[in-house]
């Protein structure tokens, strides 16, 4: 694990899918929101694809593009997306128990379970947030704390299913701690790929120990 040889566009690739879905659901009136009465088995994954609002696509965007990022620079692009699934799968379930006459959607139990996955498989890497540079530990104690608060209110948010989609992330990110970590090493570069040099010079002071 961890052979970063380059920029990798895995995390983009599923944003652009999600803003995709949720373009199809604005423009078609598709509903991909799963509600166990009523909804087919497939709805189940397909949920985790959609959302309720830009706003709840904004936020998960926003989670995925930049962490997720970072965790498929540091693991890979296969990790990444089973990760992404898993949680998702763990968040939806909890979502199910705790809310079974409700109707399931969001890619937050996903998106949380990849931050929690990075930060137990590099918990001192530096991410920024909102332009400030936390280690990923702190990154995660703040949304741990958020959500644990959110279960005392009575907001439409599923914070179990986030809870559970970090909990599942947790375990894969000290799966993946447990396994050898080889640091990259860059090789030479032509010299007309100056925004090769320029990713690499920001990985390097963002996303490595």
């Amino acid at each position: 694990m961890g052979d970063e040889s380059g920029f990798r566009f895995a995390a983009v690739s599923l944003c652009a899918v999600l803003a995709g879905v949720y373009s199809l659901q604005v423009l078609t009136g598709f509903d991909p929101a799963f509600n166990a009465a009523e909804s087919p088995a497939w709805k189940f994954l397909a949920s985790m694809f959609g959302h309720s609002d830009l706003e709840h696509l904004a936020n998960n965007a926003f989670f995925l593009g930049l962490f997720g990022s970072m965790y498929e620079l540091l693991s890979s692009e296969k990790a990444f997306f089973a990760t992404f699934l898993l949680c998702g799968v763990a968040g939806n379930l909890s979502a199910f128990l705790f809310f079974p006459e409700s109707f399931i959607i969001g890619a937050s139990g996903g998106a949380a379970g990849v931050l929690a996955a990075l930060a137990a498989y590099r918990p001192g890497k530096i991410g920024m947030v909102f332009g400030v540079p936390m280690p990923m530990w702190a990154v995660l104690l703040g949304y741990l704390f958020i959500n644990f608060a959110g279960l005392t209110g009575s907001a439409n948010v599923a914070y179990e299913a986030h809870l559970s989609g970090m909990l599942a992330g947790l375990v894969v990110g000290l799966r993946l701690r447990s396994q050898p970590y080889t640091l990259r090493v860059p090789d030479a570069e032509p010299e007309d790929s100056e925004w090769r040099r320029r990713i690499r010079e920001w990985e390097d002071e963002y996303m490595m120990d």
